[in-house]
């Protein structure tokens, strides 16, 4: 492995973070309070730390970027912007406290949403901002933005985008991989825009707009309130919300084929299609269950609620507007399974994606059949596309992998003493990156994880890296090979 190109990649990754960092000071300046020092120092150290890494990186040649200094580039890329994104808290004194200020930044940096903090609304209005802006950049992905703005970098691209863009059918729009990640940005900032005017006009403060829209886009989770969506009592506001966090829950190329061809054909994808009757089934079952348990009287507010936290929960978002702990316990557990699902491909959402829970359940259904017509030929299809036996494979040995970094992640959570219950939700909420709104299993609570054992708290921030880089990006670096020249 080449550690040079890996530095080099880094050294602008750091730079990017620092450069980042001029908005929540900007915000601090114009506020005129004394939180400009809480961005100055990061600022500095970061531009510090940005040249060093160049400095070391100053020979790299494009070349140089494998298949292994990608992974390690693209891994590091999240662990390097969490330990500069983390400062601010502590130097603020907000969350002096560094694992928990890690645990903090890392949890934004991969739209996780899970928090530490008990009372969000106490926290300087520019520190809520770098935190839900810590989680939009990471939405789309540092990477890929680092390959749309800077083609000067100097090393090959495609390889790190392969390892940072999760899931199946992820196709290059455009013939040059740069021209897809500017499309990319330019659809996420797009959607960005017209969700804090259509949050604004809603009448939402500049503030709790742009953060929930950052919030939202990037299927986050964090809130400027400690209530969350439910902060605001509007309607209008959470359709706004659930209809940011369904789009940029489905497959972003969608789009893009779309526009290019002028036609919503590409919205017949299998995986899109499975996505909508998923919500759709589940939004349906969850309403007559609150109408039937008497949580709520009318259709509407019922629907609403439910639409609303199924599509949070898929989408990985973790925003609630209710405290849906009363709810009954069988859709608690309804939307707990929603979890690991999660949205589709080439989103910004997290969880195992549409797509491999399809191919999946294709595969098994070809199979039933084969025992029932052992001389048939039986092909998996999806759609009008044919799977073969390596695509199918591949989906059932990173779901198998999901139940392995699970159980054992959870396994070393319980040997901190904590409940079964809560060491196995903490892990499905911080590995499918959906944070919060796990109601009262274990760990619901706005400041669920601030409690927990420093080891509890590690291993969540590593299933958090690990569900964000779709586990195998992070895991091949713990194996000989990735490390052997």
């Amino acid at each position: 492995m080449k550690l040079r190109t890996i530095c080099r990649f880094l050294s602008v990754v750091v730079f990017m973070i620092s450069a980042f960092m001029l908005a929540p000071l900007i915000w601090a300046v114009s506020e005129e309070t004394s939180c400009i020092f809480f961005f100055i120092i990061p600022i500095g150290a970061g531009l510090v730390v940005s040249a060093a890494l160049f400095w070391l990186g100053r020979s790299a040649a494009p070349e140089d970027m494998g298949a292994k200094e990608a992974f390690a580039s693209v891994s590091f890329a999240w662990v390097v912007a969490s330990l500069l994104g983390c400062l601010p808290y502590i130097i603020s004194g907000a969350i002096p406290s560094f694992t928990n200020a890690y645990f903090e930044a890392m949890s934004g940096f991969t739209t996780t949403g899970a928090s530490i903090l008990g009372d969000t609304e106490r926290l300087p209005e520019a520190i809520l901002l770098w935190r839900s802006q810590t989680q939009w950049l990471g939405g789309m992905g540092i990477v890929v933005l680092t390959i749309a703005l800077l083609p000067m970098l100097g090393v090959s691209g495609s390889q790190l985008f392969k390892a940072e863009v999760p899931g199946f059918y992820v196709e290059k729009i455009r013939p040059r991989l740069q021209d897809t990640a500017i499309l990319l940005w330019k659809v996420y900032m797009a959607v960005t825009v017209a969700g804090v005017l259509a949050l604004t006009a809603a009448g939402l403060s500049f503030l709790d707009a742009v953060c929930h829209v950052f919030s939202a886009v990037s299927t986050g989770g964090f809130s400027t309130h400690n209530a969350s969506v439910a902060f605001f009592s509007s309607p209008l506001a959470e359709w706004t919300i659930a209809g940011l966090m369904f789009f940029c829950g489905t497959n972003f190329s969608l789009l893009l084929i779309s526009i290019k061809k002028v036609s919503i054909k590409p919205y017949r994808d299998p995986e899109f299609l499975f996505y909508v009757r998923l919500i759709a089934a589940a939004s349906l079952i969850i309403t007559l269950y609150l109408l039937n348990s008497g949580v709520f009287a009318g259709l509407n507010d019922a629907f609403r609620h439910a639409f609303f936290q199924v599509v949070s929960i898929i989408t990985t978002t973790g925003f609630v507007t209710t405290d849906y702990a009363v709810w009954p316990i069988a859709v608690q557990m309804l939307l707990f399974l929603l979890v690991f699902v999660g949205g589709c491909s080439c989103s910004t959402a997290g969880g195992i994606k549409c797509s491999r829970v399809l191919v999946v359940f294709k595969h098994i259904y070809a199979e039933g059949r084969r025992l029932l017509h052992p001389n048939a030929v039986i092909s998996v299809r999806v759609g009008d596309r044919a799977v073969d036996n390596a695509t199918a494979a591949s989906a059932c040995a990173f779901i198998a992998l999901y139940i392995c970094v699970f159980m054992l992640s959870a396994l070393i959570v319980s040997a901190t003493g904590e409940s079964v219950t809560t060491s196995l939700s903490g892990v499905a909420a911080t590995l499918s990156n959906a944070g919060l709104g796990l109601g009262t299993i274990g760990v619901g609570g706005a400041d669920a994880f601030s409690g927990q054992h420093i080891l509890a708290k590690w291993t969540y921030i590593f299933c958090m890296l690990c569900g964000r880089l779709e586990l195998y990006t992070v895991l091949v670096l713990f194996t000989k090979d990735a490390w052997r020249r």
